[in-house]
């Protein structure tokens, strides 16, 4: 463990040779003093993923300890979230706490969670990092519930030279309605969702500024399969040929959740996908909340990454 992962309160441990790192010793119901703050933000660069282990967080202090990182998103379903419009509700039980049953739409919807992709693809600017904390979690000895991701910087390292030349012009569009429509019985956007969330397109490989233009892969799954650049034929070939790429063990870690649990990660450079369990026997309640991003997508057409890379 270096320097920056260590100190007389709490530790820093990877959990994957692929991405991840869990965080044991360190209460972040509390304030981060700066120097802890500048540790974590070094981990959470290096790693991707942080699981801060025995955390006890009620709404108010979730959204305290994100904030710390950046604005937060306000989330676009009110049926979703609480009293907090930055609190979102990952469940297959009602915010009544009623064990939700399988046709209804908010457990439908979250089977749409079970498709590689990363949060907020859909906003003009996405996210930096999603943030979640596990309240009900599936017992050990239980099939599925576990949350998948797989590393993109590594992904696009690993790419030959012909297939990262294909990908360099496309884009890809991202659609929050088209979401809405991949699962049979998610009710519709309303005209106000449409409006405040068109389709936009970002590039399938992206370039990190704060990585010194380091370029990883940057697609979904959740979403429209059109691929900007190429027949719609070919473009759902490419998808497919994508998704089936992320899933190789290499490039993923499978985090399987304990009570209290906070799981928060890059959606930059990660994709992460929820393992399917059985919802008519087993409660699972998380709360999530979103850090906004600050920049736009960069692609590799731009002068600056080019420069970076000697092009």
């Amino acid at each position: 463990m270096s320097l920056a992962e260590q100190s007389a309160e709490f530790a820093i441990t990877p959990v994957s040779d692929a991405l991840g790192a869990e965080v044991v010793g360190l209460d972040v119901s509390q304030p981060l003093d700066p120097e802890t703050l500048a540790v974590i933000r070094d981990a959470f660069q290096e790693h991707h993923m942080l699981c801060f282990r025995d955390q006890t967080l009620a709404d108010d202090q979730l959204v305290a300890f994100s904030t710390q990182f950046g604005p937060l998103e306000v989330f676009p379903e009110k049926d979703h979230t609480r009293d907090k419009v930055e609190v979102y509700h990952v469940a297959n039980v009602s915010l009544d706490g009623e064990q939700l049953a399988e046709e209804d739409p908010a457990v439908i919807y979250q089977r749409n969670n079970g498709r590689w992709h990363t949060d907020s693809s859909y906003r003009y600017t996405p996210s930096l990092a999603s943030i979640l904390y596990g309240i009900e979690v599936l017992p050990d000895g239980a099939e599925g519930g576990e949350t998948g991701f797989s590393n993109m910087l590594a992904a696009y390292a690993a790419l030959p030279d012909d297939m990262k030349a294909k990908l360099e012009p496309l884009h890809q569009v991202h659609s929050y309605a088209d979401i809405r429509r991949l699962e049979p019985g998610i009710p519709p956007m309303s005209v106000e969702e449409r409006d405040a969330l068109p389709p936009v397109t970002h590039p399938v490989i992206r370039v990190h500024p704060d990585r010194n233009y380091q370029r990883s892969l940057y697609f979904t799954s959740n979403t429209s399969l059109e691929i900007g650049g190429m027949t719609l034929e070919d473009g759902k070939a490419l998808h497919g040929w994508l998704v089936d790429y992320a899933s190789r063990p290499e490039f993923c870690y499978f985090h399987r959740w304990r009570q209290n649990d906070l799981v928060m990660w890059d959606n930059r450079v990660l994709l992460h996908r929820a393992i399917e369990y059985d919802v008519s026997r087993y409660r699972r309640v998380l709360r999530r909340t979103t850090v906004a991003g600050d920049v736009t997508i960069m692609g590799p057409f731009f002068p600056e990454a080019r420069a970076t890379a000697g092009g």
